[in-house]
Parts: structure tokens; C-alpha cells; sequence
């Protein structure tokens, strides 16, 4: 399969995901009569309308549909025994956005670019390259600006080890492998912040806890290998002699350079711990964020469920987590947090909204700030061309022959 059908298959398959959470959320602002006792009521009638000022005013001021004229309902319960409830659209959300909360979080997401940026600075550093914080600061910046426009977060990956190559000639595999490790080692860090939280309320949060520590343990069992020669040699040889030549001869080559940190495990061990303080402050910004928009969601729950949106949405398939990011933040929030909508009765389906709306406010945010990647881009004097990716693809192409000969 060619890169293009293969780009083009992961482009199709987000739209589908795009289009299959946002079917199953509201745009428009409605307010709900319900009837019958406690969780088991029935919608009686619905009726849409545009909410003035803030949604969660009570009384709740709004517009119905084709009219001018104001009109302000309580929530709770009416004359006649029915239930009112008043279920906000989708951009409803975004009008009452807090712009102090806002910008916080926006600072927060800045500050864990540079932390992540130093952290891999120090694995270059180790692996004997002298480029300076400043130029991986640079690069990790041009980093998320392709993150943002090509599909998977290893776009910008491979973009900025291009970069650091350019700049660091002669040491091509050492720079490919600190991006893994420190894509692995970032990744580990996250896996663990949410694995420790979690632990906190593992009732509410059981199945969430057995994903997340499976994960803890498969980065454990994946490290124990790698520092270990007996094993390296006794699970990976018979394995790379099964895989195709040139898939092989290139996973032999990251793990020669993989193998060079464990006579570094200090650092190793470093880089992860400081992982946990800027995944706390990720975190963090999704919190602000979310008490911007006002969706109702406890501090702790963001700590357990971030980490595993985020986790999965590392996975390679649209720019910026894009459309895996949405059905996450649509399912766990509609699974986890529907129970702080009290007297809502169709609770799933409000919470799933409110994590929509803030996934997209986020990924948004997310690709303003990559502009600034765009940027260094545009004034970066030895910038990585199309030609130089075709270069590498050819010493890809070099390696694969040499393996299989």
C-alpha cells in the first residue's frame, strides 16, 4: 500500500469518526419537559430555542425559535408535575467562554512544549550532539506546527529529528532514536501520573485503572528488555529473524542505539520522572479550559481521564489527535461525569456535548499555538525541504536492500 492510500485511508477514517461523534450531540439550545419519578423520566416535550447570556442562570432567559421577545424559565420541577430541564448546543458553550481561565490554560499548554523541548535537549545531549536548548527549543516548536498538519503526532516527530540531522550530521540513528525515547519515555510518564490518580478511586474508576496499569506494565516489560542483553537476544532474535529484511535490519539499528541508554539509566530514569510534573501542568490546561467553558467536571476526574485520551490519541492516525480525540473526551466523559448533572435526565448525552465542545476548544488552541512553529519555519535559514525528506526515505529504501542482502 502506497503512503498517499495510506494517508488518505487515515484522513477518511477520522472524517468517519468526526462525523459519527458529532451526529450524536446537539446544536441547537433546547428546553425539555419530562414526566415520570426520579432517573426513569420520559421526554413529554421538547422545544428548541436560543439561550440569552449565561446557561447556567436560573432563571434562564431565551428566545424561542422565529421570535424576539425574551422569556425566563426555571429549572426543576413545573405546575402539572413535570420536570424542566434545559440542555445548552454545542457553540452555547463556547459564548460563556471564561477568557482569564482561557488564557491560563493556553499558558500552561506553552510551558509544557519548553519542559518536553529541555527534556529531549538532555537525550540529545547524552547521545553526544551538541545542539544547543535554544535550536531543540526551535525544533521541537516546528514539531508541533507539522503535528498540526500532517496526519499522526509522528509527523512532526520525524520532521524535527530531520532538523536536528541537519544540523547534527553523523549521527542519523542516534537522532531518530531520542525522539522515540522520548516519544516512550513521555508517553510512560503520562501512563504513570494517571496510574498513580487513579489509585485514589479505583471504584469509580475500575476499568480505566486495569487500561492504564496495562499499560504501566507493558512500558515496564518493554524497558526490562531493552537494558537486558540475555533477553534482547533470546525474545528479539528469533523475532527479527521472522520479520521481513528491511523491517528488520531497521529495527536492529534502533535497538543498537537503544541498547546505548542503558549505561545512562539515570538519565532515562530522570526524564521520566520529569515527565510526571509537566503532564501535571497538561493536565492542568485542560482543567482550565474546562472550567471555562463551565462543564461541571471535579479536578480529580480531568487527572484520570486526560492521561488516557491522551495516550490514545498519540496513536498516528489524524493531525493533532483529531477525531480520535472527540470520541474519547464524547464516551468517558458521557460514561464518567454524567452523574454531576443532577435532575438532567438524559445526563450521558449533556456530559458527552460538554467533552466535545471541549476537545475541539482545546485541539483549536492547540493548532493556533503550532503557528508559532510555522513561524520558525518561515525564518529558519537551513529548513528541511522536500528533498532532504526524499533523501531519507532513499537511505530507508539503502537500508532495507543492505538488510535483506
Amino acid at each position: 500500500m502506497s503512503k498517499s492510500v495510506a494517508t488518505l485511508l487515515k484522513l477518511l477514517f477520522v472524517v468517519g469518526l468526526m462525523w459519527w461523534v458529532f451526529r450524536g450531540i446537539h446544536f441547537e439550545d433546547r428546553i425539555c419537559l419530562w414526566k415520570g419519578p426520579g432517573a426513569a423520566l420520559v421526554l413529554e416535550q421538547e422545544q428548541v430555542v436560543e439561550i440569552v447570556g449565561p446557561w447556567k442562570d436560573d432563571p434562564i432567559r431565551y428566545r424561542s425559535a422565529g421570535s424576539e421577545s425574551e422569556r425566563s424559565v426555571r429549572r426543576g420541577l413545573q405546575e402539572g408535575g413535570l420536570t424542566l430541564t434545559v440542555e445548552p448546543g454545542f457553540f452555547t458553550y463556547w459564548h460563556n467562554l471564561d477568557g482569564l481561565l482561557f488564557a491560563l490554560g493556553a499558558l500552561c499548554y506553552f510551558l509544557t512544549v519548553l519542559i518536553a523541548g529541555a527534556r529531549w535537549w538532555w537525550l540529545l545531549r547524552v547521545n553526544g550532539t551538541d545542539v544547543s536548548l535554544r535550536e531543540t527549543l526551535r525544533f521541537t516548536w516546528i514539531g508541533v506546527f507539522f503535528n498540526s498538519v500532517v496526519p499522526g503526532a509522528t509527523g512532526g516527530d520525524l520532521i524535527k529529528a530531520l532538523y536536528i540531522m541537519k544540523r547534527c550530521p553523523g549521527h542519523r540513528v542516534q537522532v531518530l532514536v531520542s525522539v522515540i525515547v522520548d516519544r516512550v519515555l513521555g508517553l510512560a510518564s503520562l501512563a504513570l501520573l494517571g496510574a498513580l490518580v487513579v489509585l485514589l478511586d479505583i471504584g469509580s474508576f475500575r476499568a480505566v485503572a486495569i487500561g492504564i496499569w496495562s499499560v504501566i506494565l507493558g512500558v515496564g516489560l518493554l524497558g526490562v528488555v531493552a537494558f537486558s542483553r540475555r533477553l534482547r537476544q533470546a525474545l528479539l532474535g528469533p523475532l527479527l529473524s521472522r520479520l521481513p529484511h528491511g523491517l528488520s535490519h531497521r529495527l536492529k539499528l534502533v535497538d543498537q542505539a537503544v541498547f546505548f541508554y542503558r549505561d545512562h539509566k539515570s538519565t532515562i530514569l530522570a526524564s521520566l520522572l520529569a515527565g510526571i510534573p509537566n503532564h501535571l501542568v497538561s493536565v492542568l490546561s485542560v482543567v482550565l479550559m474546562g472550567k471555562a467553558l463551565d462543564i461541571g467536571v471535579p479536578t480529580f476526574d480531568y487527572f484520570v481521564l486526560i492521561p488516557v485520551i491522551n495516550i490514545v490519541s498519540a496513536i498516528p492516525i489524524g493531525p493533532n489527535g483529531w477525531g480520535v480525540g472527540e470520541t474519547l473526551y464524547h464516551n468517558l466523559f458521557g460514561t464518567y461525569c454524567a452523574k454531576y448533572l443532577v435532575g438532567v435526565a438524559n445526563a450521558a448525552d449533556a456530559m458527552g456535548t460538554r467533552g466535545v465542545a471541549l476537545s475541539v476548544l482545546y485541539r483549536l488552541h492547540l493548532t493556533l499555538w503550532s503557528l508559532l512553529g510555522g513561524l520558525f519555519v518561515f525564518f529558519e535559514k537551513d529548513r528541511v525541504t522536500r528533498a532532504d525528506i526524499e533523501t531519507e526515505v532513499a537511505l530507508e529504501e539503502k537500508d532495507d536492500v543492505e538488510g535483506g542482502s
